[in-house]
């Protein structure tokens, strides 16, 4: 706009100049031409004058003049005028150039307010666009962190770091796709299971638990390959993926490493800990669809290897998946049961030795399978205990138990106590003192007919023995089954609220065949009365075996001697024969 305001400006000082110059050009010519034209004319008429005349001379020459002055000031009246013209045209523009010049700075004024303002709005748009973008990077950080924890929780054991259940049954499922996919492709999966662990963290305690876990699964991991997959189940449970293996041999040979590993001292925090391993091994040459099918299979093969001695392995064969059926099917059997109280309770008395009466009873459960008959309780009772069914199956025979005293007390059988058998995990359900007094009160048993029988394992349970004294206080009567057998000794004894103490029949059956089964009973019946409890004799069979425990001191027997277990009517049917509950034949 600058370059085209100079321009025009230029332009018209130039056609000015150009004007004047020719105006000028055209003044000189027009005196020239006068000169001619006077010079011409004096030429003419000096002829005619006479040469005296001088002032005819004089008044043409002065009219000449005044003529010519005329005609130059008409010429320059014009030439004045035009420049004149020029000039106010010259002053016009300088006017429009000066006004044109301030709307022109006053124009870049605005731009430039307006370039810094729309700088200013850009910077700021830029530092809020980089901090929006900021935002957003620690936005995606955060989630991808959030995501890799959520990954993290969800795939990996947070103690030991490595794969849980769900990524090892993932990985698996692919092994085993490979392997259908590939002839001759083999692989094995080792379950792990650490033996007495618990005792350890139980004793011990959780920090030294985990730290054993963590140690522990360092060294398994030690005796595997880098493309080999180790994994926490949970507590104490590991398995092992052993992929692309050549031989059938190298999953044993892997066990084996591990047994030899895992049996060198731990040294955690000032304590020297020892473990061992029972671990069971299944092969993909069994022919597997499903991950779920080979950890079972493994997972039997282990528990086979602890019920053989543990601190061993074995391998999953078709007898092993022969009984895993059966105990599957057995366990859908025994939650139908459960649901149907398919179970009876059988009673089988006690007997004082003093006075030779029937003192109390214990109440055994019986199942009576629709296909299979009478179940023997061995063989549904662990398993009750390892599903977790114990507790509803402990609860029913309580209340029938329960009912059952208060038939035979109202049927003039004063004072009949009946003993259940609750174990470990009975007691470790939250609300199990809550369950024993609510049955209790609703059945309206008195509380000191109640015989809560128990196992020496629970011993050793802190818990069990708080619940235990609340028990007692409520007037319950206590009473430890099996003794002999188990972990107790006379300091956990005397931590218990204990009434009686049931001597097992394995000691029993020597009787009297063999010196050391009766030096162990006597010395069991001298400790119990030095404590202030009595003593319970199970699983007496012979006269020979009653006398020996009479002639000790014994308190009460229970067994084949004088009755098996017998259904709640033939025991009402004893209890009537047999007048005041004296027991005829007892001498």
């Amino acid at each position: 706009m600058n370059l085209k305001l100079k321009s025009d400006t230029n332009n018209v000082v130039n056609a000015v100049k150009h004007n004047i110059r020719y105006l000028n050009g055209i003044v000189l010519l027009i005196v020239c031409t006068l000169v001619l034209v006077n010079a011409r004319f004096l030429s003419s008429i000096l002829n005619y004058i006479p040469q005296n005349s001088i002032i005819v001379m004089l008044l043409i020459v002065l009219g000449l003049i005044v003529g010519n002055l005329y005609l130059v000031r008409r010429i320059s009246g014009t030439v004045l005028n035009k420049l004149e013209e020029y000039s106010n045209k010259i002053d016009t523009l300088l006017i429009s150039q000066e006004k044109e010049i301030h709307d022109r700075k006053s124009t870049e004024e605005k731009l430039n307010k307006v370039r810094q303002d729309l700088e200013k709005s850009v910077n700021d748009r830029t530092s809020e666009l980089s901090k929006t973008v900021k935002n957003l990077e620690e936005q995606i950080n955060k989630r991808r962190m959030t995501e890799k924890e959520l990954e993290q929780q969800a795939f990996y054991d947070q103690l030991t770091k490595m794969p849980n259940r769900s990524l090892f049954a993932k990985i698996l499922k692919q092994v085993i796709e490979r392997s259908n996919n590939s002839k001759g492709y083999l692989f094995a999966v080792l379950f792990i299971d650490l033996d007495r662990f618990k005792v350890i963290n139980d004793s011990l305690g959780h920090i030294i638990g985990d730290e054993l876990l963590m140690a522990a699964s360092e060294r398994m991991e030690s005796c595997l390959r880098p493309d080999d997959t180790t994994a926490r189940f949970g507590g104490d449970e590991f398995a092992i993926l052993l992929d692309n293996i050549k031989k059938v041999g190298e999953a044993t040979r892997v066990a084996d490493r591990i047994q030899k590993k895992l049996k060198k001292p731990f040294e955690l925090k000032g304590y020297e800990v020892f473990i061992s391993a029972s671990i069971g091994i299944a092969y993909s040459a069994t022919g597997y669809s499903r991950e779920e099918d080979i950890l079972r299979d493994a997972d039997s093969a282990m528990y086979r290897a602890k019920a053989l001695g543990r601190s061993r392995y074995e391998i999953f064969d078709t007898v092993m998946h022969s009984n895993a059926m059966k105990l599957m099917k057995l366990e859908a059997d025994l939650r139908r049961a459960v649901k149907k109280k398919e179970f009876i309770v059988h009673y089988q008395p006690i007997v004082s030795l003093k006075n030779k009466m029937i003192t109390g009873a214990e109440a055994l459960i019986r199942w009576e399978h629709p296909e299979q008959g009478m179940v023997p309780p061995m063989e549904f009772i662990p398993l009750a205990e390892e599903t977790g069914l114990i507790t509803p199956i402990g609860e029913w025979i309580l209340r029938k138990a329960c009912i059952q005293i208060n038939e035979w007390n109202n049927a003039g059988h004063k004072l009949m106590r009946v003993k259940v058998n609750f174990s470990v995990r009975q007691f470790h359900n939250q609300d199990v003192l809550k369950v024993i007094k609510k049955i209790a009160i609703e059945t309206g048993v008195l509380y000191r007919l109640i015989d809560v029988e128990i196992t020496e394992s629970i011993a050793t349970d802190n818990k069990c023995i708080v619940i235990l004294h609340e028990l007692r206080k409520l007037g319950m009567q206590i009473s430890i089954d099996d003794f002999g057998t188990g972990y107790s000794s006379l300091g956990s004894l005397n931590r218990l609220p204990v009434n009686t103490i049931k001597i097992d029949k394995s000691f029993v059956k020597d009787i009297p065949n063999d010196s050391g089964a009766e030096g162990i009973v006597k010395t069991i019946i001298a400790m119990a009365h030095n404590l202030g409890m009595k003593v319970l004799a199970e699983g007496v069979e012979t006269e020979e075996q009653r006398a020996f425990l009479e002639a000790h001191n014994c308190d009460e027997i229970q067994g084949y001697l004088f009755s098996p277990p017998l259904t709640a009517e033939d025991f009402n049917q004893l209890l009537s024969a047999k007048q005041e509950n004296n027991l005829a034949g007892f001498n």
